[in-house]
């Protein structure tokens, strides 16, 4: 009886283990979908600016809180009490916000990295400030270097998930290059 209970851990832990991995990184980069999702949504709702800070000014953010508000003057600060909070997302887990060099998001006031979307909708997600030109990007990591990058499209705000390839060395699509 024990032999067979040692059996099932043996086998069970590692898959378990695996599931785990994939769980935390994919839950938070669906929250930060979600997130983007709301705010395009309560800018359309609410006819105004509303920003979303992804990254702190220290441009890496652990354990942080990405957070959207209505910005009626757009300037990439929550104005308290004339702007309204519209959402708080935590970071939760061991998992870790960073900025992806290549696709540098929009600069808001105090060197805070985001998106702003217009109160048609319309997003500007990249460091040229350009609405419907480019792209900006935010990396989910974990503490394995899986990593998981979120594409926010200028204009429409779409958000496209791809996955860090180490043996290629390049972005994918396939969600299937895990490391435990």
């Amino acid at each position: 009886m024990v032999v067979i209970i040692g059996l099932v851990v043996a086998i069970g832990y590692p898959m378990m283990r695996r599931t785990l991995v994939r769980a935390r990184v994919l839950s938070q980069a669906n929250t930060l979908k979600q997130a983007v999702a709301v705010a395009r949504a309560n800018a359309l709702q609410h006819g105004q600016g509303v920003t979303l800070r992804l990254l702190d000014a220290n441009a890496r953010q652990e354990g942080g809180v990405v957070t959207a508000w209505v910005d009626g003057n757009r300037n990439g600060v929550l104005d308290s009490p004339s702007e309204v909070m519209i959402g708080r997302w935590p970071m939760r887990g061991k998992t870790v916000l960073k900025p992806d060099p290549a696709n540098v998001l929009f600069k808001l006031q105090g060197g805070a990295r985001g998106v702003l979307f217009l109160g048609n909708g319309t997003a500007i997600s990249n460091r040229s400030g350009s609405a419907g030109i480019g792209q900006g990007a935010v990396i989910v990591s974990d503490y394995f270097d899986n990593d998981i990058r979120l594409l926010i499209m200028a204009g429409t705000g779409t958000v496209v998930q791809e996955m860090w390839d180490p043996e290629n060395a390049t972005w994918s699509k396939q969600l299937r290059f895990w490391r435990y």
